[in-house]
């Protein structure tokens, strides 16, 4: 979980990010790296549609954000409206409408081919491409992170219209924001391994401020508005080709040092998305207070490398953080659910974990038995019969 000395110390040393970041924080206590998140999408929906780099592909800098964290404490959709009105206030087109299809999206991007599509609670969308209508547009939102050419064939065209609606360079950003318990709820192993939810800039933070007030000074607001509005009518960047010999060192370095890490199984794929994503916000950098914006050809500076790298290593160590706090399938979360009612090495009777877990007995008891059977809890008998658990300490 990101703290707020870790989200300062990763901010770039001047720019857009460093100002929205310092405007947003004065009017709300939310963690400071969600500010982060959020002023990397705005950053990321201004970009030319030309702008990228070639890393194995093509890579773009449309950015996918979640800004996961507790229901209500964490302020999660306060800090993703903060952005929201910069974004309404400068260039409100590039705002996309949350589709209700996949058919729709598509639709959506072949006239507008750059937009941010914004989720203050990102729960209702997971839960509705678990299965059913919508759940193609998972895939879809997929091939789109990578800003891959879609299309579709019409059913029904009408006169003089095209039967074939096609955008070959989409460039859609996405900036939602989760709660835990949605999170496990409408998630599955296979959307952290398969590449769906790998593909989203994590930023697991939680709040440590406190104002009984949160309202700051608008000062700064027309400039971050103005900063929106010009990069966002640019019609061209300069492609980066890479980085500079010096930044190379670094870069390799950093690379090899991500690839020998030992990560949580669920999330060991972040081993091979942290560089593409350090190399998205690079991109966002240059962008951003780089040479990119001169349109001619650029290389990654440590200027920008290393502010790149330190808010690529805020998304490891959230989505590290997150794994630890997420079950991989139902059994885990129910096996989770029962281990939490019981303190370990205090006695609990078995009436006690019915009312806790709201469980029916007979579902519990195959838990308890497994649990016995692992070894991570202890079946005594009292006097009279009666069962009690006992939680053992890990490893025990």
């Amino acid at each position: 979980m990101i703290t707020e000395v870790q989200a300062l110390a990763a901010l770039p040393p001047a720019g857009f990010l460093r100002q929205y970041c310092a405007y947003a924080a004065r009017q709300t206590t939310a963690p400071l790296a969600y500010h982060i998140g959020v002023g990397l999408s705005l950053m990321a929906v201004t970009c030319p549609i030309s702008y990228g780099a070639r890393y194995a592909v093509d890579q773009r800098p449309n950015l996918f954000v979640m800004l996961a964290g507790r229901s209500g404490d964490d302020q999660k959709s306060t800090a993703i409206q903060i952005g929201r009105e910069i974004l309404f206030a400068a260039r409100p087109e590039l705002i996309g409408d949350q589709p209700g299809s996949w058919e729709g999206q598509i639709q959506s991007l072949s006239v507008q081919p750059r937009q941010l599509l914004i989720y203050p609670e990102m729960g209702k969308l997971l839960a509705s491409t678990q299965r059913g209508y919508m759940e193609p547009y998972k895939a879809v939102l997929t091939d789109l992170a990578d800003a891959t050419p879609q299309q579709r064939v019409l059913a029904k065209k009408k006169a003089g219209e095209e039967s074939t609606i096609r955008v070959d360079n989409p460039r859609l950003s996405l900036l939602g924001a989760c709660s835990l318990p949605f999170l496990e709820r409408h998630t599955e192993a296979v959307d952290w391994t398969g590449g769906f939810l790998g593909r989203f800039f994590l930023i697991f933070a939680a709040r440590e401020r406190v104002d009984p007030w949160p309202y700051g000074s608008d000062a700064g607001q027309a400039e971050l508005v103005a900063w929106i509005a010009e990069h966002a009518a640019a019609d061209t960047a300069g492609w980066c080709l890479g980085p500079t010999s010096s930044a190379r060192v670094t870069w390799n370095n950093w690379f090899r040092d991500v690839h020998a890490r030992q990560l949580p199984e669920l999330v060991a794929g972040a081993r091979t998305r942290a560089p593409v994503m350090a190399l998205k916000v690079a991109l966002l950098l240059g962008w951003d207070y780089g040479t990119a914006d001169l349109g001619m050809p650029w290389q990654i500076d440590h200027n920008v490398l290393e502010p790149a790298i330190a808010i690529a290593e805020l998304y490891l160590q959230s989505v590290c953080a997150l794994s630890e706090r997420l079950a991989e399938h139902p059994e885990a979360r129910t096996r989770r659910t029962v281990l939490e009612a019981l303190t370990v090495g205090v006695p609990t009777t078995l009436g006690h974990i019915l009312t806790t877990t709201k469980f029916k007995r007979k579902s519990l008891m195959e838990v308890l038995d497994g649990l016995v059977e692992e070894r991570a809890l202890q079946r005594l008998t009292i006097a009279g019969g009666q069962a009690i658990y006992v939680r053992n300490p890990v490893g025990a």
